[in-house]
């Protein structure tokens, strides 16, 4: 059965037993790890585990930790974008949640909303050009077509000659950014539905990492959300990336994790869909 190691609140990975032991002994862990693996109530230090009491070497000075290359807990913080807000960061993030989303979100250590909510908004801005650009195009396009058919009769397509192309086009851009301002308040209210639901595994984690795991796994797709055909591939992916992301971060199975952000709101909706059908039929039977 796998083991999660944790070592001052950091998340190191996911293990087997041998590889605990063969690290026990090469000094890659210690006995003061925490360790929990499902079916245990608590995380406890690997040296009370009876299969890895004995097994390992002291804990290594800091000379020569240094020596064998060993990192302090900030550089093995995950997502990237805990280190420090950079550009570098921002893109090392986002290959980070789309290429290897097991890793980086068992490293995602315990913290506040700030660093989430300024991802976020990094990922808005590219997303706001292409949603600008793209809508931008298409107002353009729809333009000309009332132009060269004279369809002045549509009262959406009346308003776009009158105010001419180029202020169409600041118009959605501007309300693509009044609507992406308020998208971390929409993350905070998907959170709250989304550790609601995740309630009947048993969360490891609080609140807030279920917010900062969202954040991380929608937030790194979110440049790709306006472009063509693009967005058809990676956003099927960024649910992948949020199931592993909560799987990681709160110790659930990932089938539990379906269940819960896939199953039972499709129930849901399909259920509210029924109860409308059926109103409806009895209304035109009646």
């Amino acid at each position: 059965m796998q083991i999660h190691v944790a070592r001052n609140s950091t998340q190191l990975g996911i293990f087997a037993p041998e590889e605990i032991i063969a690290g026990l002994q090469s000094g890659r862990f210690l006995a003061s790890d925490l360790a929990w693996r499902d079916g245990l109530p608590a995380w406890t230090p690997l040296g009370d585990w009876a299969e890895f009491r004995g097994v390992g070497v002291p804990p290594p000075s800091p000379s020569s930790a240094s020596a064998f290359g060993a990192k302090d807990d900030s550089a093995l913080a995950m997502p990237s974008w805990e280190r420090g807000g950079s550009f570098a960061n921002y893109v090392a993030t986002i290959k980070e949640v789309a290429l290897d989303p097991v890793r980086t979100f068992a490293n995602l250590r315990d913290g506040g909303y700030a660093r989430p909510i300024s991802f976020t908004y990094w990922s808005l801005l590219p997303a706001w050009l292409c949603g600008s650009i793209l809508y931008g195009a298409l107002f353009g396009f729809m333009a000309l077509a009332a132009k060269g058919q004279g369809g002045r009769n549509d009262a959406f397509m009346i308003w776009i000659n009158d105010v001419g192309f180029f202020a169409a086009a600041l118009v959605i851009s501007a309300a693509l950014a009044v609507f992406f301002l308020f998208v971390p308040l929409f993350n905070f209210i998907g959170a709250a539905f989304t550790h609601v639901l995740l309630l009947p595994w048993k969360p490891a984690g609080s609140f807030a990492q279920t917010y900062r795991a969202n954040a991380y796994a929608y937030g790194a797709f979110m440049p790709f959300a306006f472009i063509p055909c693009v967005n058809y591939v990676v956003m099927p992916w960024q649910l992948v990336a949020a199931i592993i992301a909560h799987s990681q971060v709160h110790r659930i199975e990932w089938w539990k994790i379906v269940i819960s952000l896939i199953v039972i709101p499709c129930l849901c909706v399909c259920g509210l869909y029924a109860l409308l059908f059926a109103a409806l039929a009895n209304k035109f039977a009646g």
